[in-house]
């Protein structure tokens, strides 16, 4: 399918379209925004939940063409890199894991836990408004699994005749293209939009292993949204993805087939030291994992009366992964996910807004493997998920400084792991959640919010808690729901050229779903612990001239051993990062520093990985050779990005570097390559990850609009 095709086509049409009824219309010129035009608090001072709102322009500075990295590094967010070879990357809000972050499209769910594995990478920033990220469990009024808490990709609204062409290319195969184009009045229009990414892989120790996955990336998108008459509302969107990514070989394997031969001992020269060039069949190192995605959704909005309206929401969304390992196995799945609400929102008085409704979620995963079910004879990790809900919220306005969100959630959840063999392979649990949302406006210039909230997540993949344990088989013995409970407290201090945010995060998490591996199959059950999980943070923005604004924040993420054990990759504990916005005339330029504290990486199970492989495997004869471990303590690391733009009339030039002094923890001695122990064997893995993987890309680039 050539997706540029077939959007270039809509897009000269709409601009014909626009021309003929737009010929006395004002010019759109690119002339940037001046720090003096933004918000410096990103939280939402009118929402009495907190949101954080990352701007499209920060979006941009970022260089960042999807989701995972838009959203790294913002306050309390990670994007983990859970497989080196596989290239899959998570994100996590509050130290949660990835499967306890929702997605959301214009407030309306549109991911599911098993398209959100590899789909972060593959979520286009095309079309994207702003992002608002709102952190805790219960943040979502119809998302109750977003314990951790949810992330809105807000679309552009098409109210303006606008054409946008981006295009940025760079070192290591960097290549990405962006066509947006709009049409439209107050009343409505249509957006079309379109991506396509090209990233390279990473190989910076030149043992022909990668350490960064080569990552392409495709997709088209299209709104349409209208006011009819003064009470009717419409929204639709449609969108296509595709993704690919190819890792583990520097030659961009593409594999057709899984590894008959596996075997990787001697392929690393007599000494079987990783550190070594890899000389064997390259298949027995590939990864190739494939995404075609498919999604649509909408609202419409009723105004019954001046004081009532109805609004009805959904979501579809069918997913397709065709994957190869190199672990010898092939996988394939295909997810169907269907989300719908309806709400009824009353007026009731000056002091209360209330909100009733109900939503439903379904979601069907069917999965297919020549090796691992046709050959081996393993279960089947399909299931079928449905949910229905019901909830009510009141939005109490106490006084002009107090204000109060009541929400009430009811959920009846199903879950059928249609093909395990032990007896607990239903779940089919009712579950209530209260959540409370306070904001007190102390004066013109401090205010606090406090949230507490219960969130449930009802485990549904192998593939979301855990990965590369299913070439061996596993089983379900999941019986309870993820239950967590969530503190939340901010303080704001917002003054005429400073803004300041402390936070502090607290979740109590029972029933964590985990993969035992030390037994044979893997078995995937429910922990005994309950976790304390808290995070602090501080953010701090300071306008140093009208022109020049610095931004600081610091994050600690405060995280138990026992749950620390159970993450796939090192999670980033402590950190810090500046980021400084200046603007000269027509010129911007901004500079971001990070810094990453260390961490004791034995707690994550790093102790398990050698790059040497003794002639005997067993794993236990490892405790003789501790010069041969990986690192079992990551040292602190500095990054930093720098983005430059000249405006000019109609286009801006553009040019950056992320990654400036080429920081990656290869090049400081260690690549996530390793031999890791696993029960009475030993296996070549690519998951020692604690730094970055990708080194330095510098691009340039040019935007044109009209």
């Amino acid at each position: 399918m050539n997706n540029f095709f077939f959007l270039t086509v809509l897009i000269v049409s709409q601009i014909t379209s626009v021309s003929a009824h737009t010929e006395d219309a004002e010019t759109i010129v690119v002339t940037g925004s001046l720090d003096s035009d933004v918000p410096l608090s990103k939280i939402n001072r009118a929402s009495v939940v907190k949101k954080e709102v990352l701007s499209k322009s920060q979006i941009t500075h970022k260089n960042a063409t999807s989701l995972a990295k838009a959203v790294d590094l913002e306050p309390g967010v990670q994007t983990t890199l859970t497989c080196a070879n596989c290239g899959s990357q998570r994100i996590t809000l509050n130290g949660l894991r990835g499967e306890n972050t929702t997605v959301l499209i214009d407030g309306i769910p549109a991911f599911s836990s098993v398209s959100s594995f590899y789909g972060m990478e593959a979520i286009p920033m095309v079309g994207i408004s702003h992002l608002e990220i709102m952190r805790g469990a219960g943040a979502s009024l119809t998302a109750p699994e977003s314990i951790g808490g949810a992330i809105n990709l807000v679309t552009v609204t098409p109210n303006e005749n606008k054409f946008i062409y981006q295009l940025r290319g760079g070192s290591n195969q960097y290549l990405n293209q962006e066509i947006l184009g709009s049409y439209g009045d107050n009343n409505g229009g249509t957006l079309i939009g379109a991506q396509k990414n090209l990233m390279g892989s990473f190989d910076e120790d030149h043992n022909n292993v990668t350490e960064s996955s080569r990552q392409s990336q495709q997709s088209v998108f299209i709104k349409k949204e209208n006011r009819i008459g003064d009470k009717l509302k419409v929204s639709l969107r449609g969108g296509y993805q595709e993704l690919e990514l190819l890792g583990g070989t520097t030659e961009a394997t593409r594999l057709t087939s899984y590894p008959a031969n596996i075997d990787t001992l001697e392929d690393f020269g007599g000494d079987r030291d990783i550190r070594n060039k890899y000389t064997g069949d390259l298949s027995k190192i590939a990864d190739r994992i494939r995404l075609n995605r498919v999604d649509g959704g909408g609202s419409l909005s009723y105004h019954l009366n001046d004081d009532t309206n109805i609004k009805g929401s959904f979501s579809l969304a069918k997913q397709k992964q065709r994957s190869i390992y190199s672990h010898g196995y092939d996988y394939d799945n295909s997810d169907m996910f269907r989300f719908f609400d309806l709400k009824v929102n009353h007026v009731v008085n000056d002091s209360h807004f209330l909100t009733v409704g109900i939503d439903h979620k379904n979601e069907d995963m069917r999965s297919s493997s020549e090796y691992l079910y046709n050959f081996s004879g393993y279960k089947r990790d399909s299931f079928a998920f449905d949910t229905i809900g019901a909830y009510v919220q009141d939005e109490w306005i106490i006084s002009d400084k107090d204000e109060l969100n009541l929400i009430l959630r009811v959920d009846k959840m199903k879950v059928d792991w249609d093909d395990k063999t032990l007896i607990h392979n239903k779940l089919d649990k009712t579950a209530i959640a209260p959540r409370i949302h306070y904001k007190r406006v102390h004066n013109e210039t401090y205010s606090s919010r406090i949230a507490y909230g219960v969130g449930y997540r009802a485990p549904l993949s192998m593939f979301e808690s855990q990965h590369g344990t299913n070439e061996e088989g596993f089983e379900m013995d999941i019986t309870k729901l993820e239950i967590a409970h969530n503190v939340t407290y901010t303080f704001n201090r917002e003054g005429t050229n400073s803004s300041t945010a402390l936070s502090y995060a607290w979740t109590r998490l029972s029933n964590m779903a985990f993969a035992d591996e030390e037994t044979s199959p893997v078995i995937f059950k429910n922990a005994e612990d309950v976790m304390s999980i808290q995070t602090v943070g501080l953010l701090h923005v300071q306008k140093i001239t009208p022109d020049w604004t610095l931004e600081g924040s610091v994050d600690w993420f405060i995280l138990p051993d026992s749950y620390k054990a159970k993450l796939p990759t090192a999670a980033q504990e402590t950190r810090a990062r500046l980021t400084s916005d200046y603007h000269f005339g027509d010129n911007e330029f901004v500079a971001m520093a990070n810094i990453v504290g260390p961490r004791n990486l034995s707690k994550y199970g790093y102790y398990k990985n050698y790059n040497t492989l003794l002639d005997d495997p067993d794993p236990f004869s490892f405790d003789k050779i501790p010069a041969n471990q990986k690192r079992q303590r990551a040292p602190a690391f500095f990054t930093m990005d720098l983005f430059f733009q000249r405006n000019f009339n109609r286009f801006a030039l553009l040019a950056g570097v992320n990654n400036l002094f080429d920081y990656t923890q290869t090049k400081k001695g260690e690549s996530p390559l390793s031999w890791r122990t696993h029960r009475n064997h030993t296996h070549l893995d690519n998951r020692h990850v604690w730094g970055p993987n990708t080194g330095r890309v510098l691009y340039a680039g040019v935007k044109v609009e009209l």
